[in-house]
Order: structure tokens, then sequence, then C-alpha cells
């Protein structure tokens, strides 16, 4: 009697395990702000593919490209509260102030500077803005580089608004909202700063409520702002990147296998992308050029000069929010002397 019951038992619990279904795949929204096609779309699509591929389906992802939904800031604190998984962003620094050294003015002068502090041997900004990441519930995969900064004018001006010491004439320059390392460093050149959103800065342009605008790279000016530019001065003025980031709760419940084909995936892609952007900035210097507007790229001595000035005067104003011991870590990884 026991073997005749024991037959069906067993036959049941075997066709329960043959029929359970299998773990259910994660599912993740990932976002940027750059348009459809644009290397950090491109960039994404690629880390993407790879991610499902060797994750053989356990992690399912749908793209967000363009900011749809919601502008980098609010996407930020999306991946901040969980709402979103994963994207390739600008940090915001609105829950914490540290993180502005981000764009700090000249913490890196050039592609030789950036390459140094955030794929080096040491990496000291990455590890500095990683640390300030996770602060915020943030978990840093990788930083991908976008270009350096520059500053365009709605009208060529007929005086020199390259060196910091000449009298700008009061032309009004754009400024990050909130931002008070950028806004030092438009006083510091002789600007009158003010502070624009950027969603408002091409009707401000157009309008001529500011002369011009700091705050992309020669790849936004083209893109965004070609009509309302008529000269583009690549002053290096920042060095402008986001990161690949998730929300850091998610992070930690993915299983290690898994955290490993994600932060492969990310890396595959970092290095590349400081190749593509340094290509990408002369590029569109060049298109830029060929549309009639007029391109200076300042020498190094040009750039030394509004360097120093902006490292001596602004710098020790973002000490406080950004932090001395973040400070310090930047000017020794810089090989520059630390303040007492």
């Amino acid at each position: 009697m026991k073997k005749r019951m024991l037959v069906p038992v067993l036959t049941l619990i075997l066709v329960g395990i043959i029929c359970s279904p299998s773990i259910a795949a994660i599912h993740w929204k990932w976002v940027h702000n750059q348009p459809v096609d644009s290397m950090i779309d491109e960039i994404s699509i690629s880390m993407i593919k790879e991610i499902e591929e060797k994750s053989e389906g356990q992690i399912e992802i749908s793209l967000f490209p363009a900011s749809q939904l919601g502008d980098w800031m609010e996407m930020s604190e999306q991946i901040m509260r969980g709402s979103i998984n994963i994207g390739i962003l600008p940090v915001s620094p609105a829950y914490n102030q540290a993180i502005q050294i981000r764009v700090l003015p000249y913490s890196v002068m050039n592609w030789s500077e950036a390459r140094k502090a955030f794929l080096g041997d040491n990496p000291f900004l990455s590890k500095i803005l990683e640390k300030e990441m996770d602060k915020i519930g943030l978990k840093a995969l990788g930083v991908i580089a976008e270009g350096f900064g520059g500053v365009g004018f709605a009208k060529v001006p007929d005086f020199d608004v390259i060196d910091p010491d000449t009298d700008k004439h009061g032309l009004k320059m754009r400024v990050t909202p909130g931002n008070q390392a950028i806004e030092a460093f438009a006083k510091e050149l002789g600007f009158i700063p003010a502070s624009v959103p950027w969603a408002e800065v091409y009707m401000a342009l157009q309008t001529k409520l500011v002369d011009c605008q700091m705050g992309g790279q020669p790849y936004t000016a083209y893109s965004t702002f070609l009509d309302v530019t008529k000269m583009w001065v690549q002053m290096n003025t920042h060095f402008q990147q986001s990161f690949v980031y998730m929300n850091k709760k998610q992070w930690e419940a993915l299983a290690p296998e898994l955290q490993q084909i994600v932060q492969k995936a990310v890396h595959k892609y970092v290095e590349e992308s400081f190749a593509l952007a340094e290509a990408e900035d002369k590029h569109y210097m060049e298109e830029m050029e060929k549309a009639g507007v007029k391109v200076v790229v300042l020498s190094d001595e040009q750039l030394g000069k509004i360097a120093s000035k902006i490292r001596k005067n602004v710098w020790p104003i973002m000490e406080d929010i950004i932090t001395k011991e973040n400070m310090d870590t930047l000017l020794t990884g810089l090989g520059l002397p630390v303040s007492q």
C-alpha cells in the first residue's frame, strides 16, 4: 500500500519541479538626457545589449532616452528614490553640495589631465565623486566622458573676451543656477553672471537676456544652440562628464554574479568614451566653423593664465562646499600645493 502511494507522490513532486517557473527576470528602466543617436545613446544601447546577453535574460532593460522621464536632475533624484533603476546622467548636487566638484572650473585643463584624474592609477576625481554619490544612495559604476566646456556668444565681440584681466564691457554670461563655482568663474573673468536654467538658455540668448552661455561642450553648442551662436571659445572651462549609476539599494540586492556582469559591461565602454568624446569635441568645432560660427581654440599659455586665476581665487571659495578633504585630494592629485 505504501509503495503504491509513494509512486504518485514522487511523480507529482517531479512534475512540480519540471513545471515550476524559472527565476523571474529583473526589469530595469535605463535613462539618459542626450538626443537619440548621440554618443551617450549609442553607449547606452551597447551596454544594455551586453548586460542582457551576459545575464542570459536575468536582467531586462527598457531604455528611455532624451530626457523622456524628466530633466536630468529629476531623473537623478528618481534613481535615488528607486523609481528609475539606472542611467547615464550628470550627478545632481541638490542633496550633496560636495558633488559640485564634478564641474569645478579647471579641476582638469586638458584630455591628458582628465584621463589621469578619472582613469589613471590613482583616479582621484572618480574616487571623490564615487564617495560623495554613495552618501546619497547612488552606486557609481563608471564615468563617461562628454567633452570640455566652452563659452558660446550670441554676437562676436569687438574686444578681447579671452584674457581674464580685460574689461568685458558688461557682458552677461549664463551660468548654472545654484553652482557657486561657475558663478564665481564668470565674475573672475569679468562677466556679469546670470542664472538661467538649461531649458531656457536658447531663449535667453535669442532675446539677449544673456550675451553668452557657459555650460556645455562643442556637441551641445552645435546640436542645441547653433542658431543663436556666432562665436564659440573653447576655454576648457570644465570637464563635462556623466556617470553610469544606479540606486545603491537595488545594486546591493543584485546577486554578486550579476553585479560582475553589469560592472564589466560598463568598464568596457568607460575608456572608449574618452577617445570618442575627444574626437567629438574636434568634430563639432569643425562643424560649427562650416556653419559660419567663429571658433577660437585657446593656446596652452592662454588656458594656463585663466586656470591659474580661477584656481587661486575661486577654488578657496569652494573649500567649505566641496570640503577641505576633497579639495586637498584634488590638489595632491594635480601635484599642486595643499593649503594649511
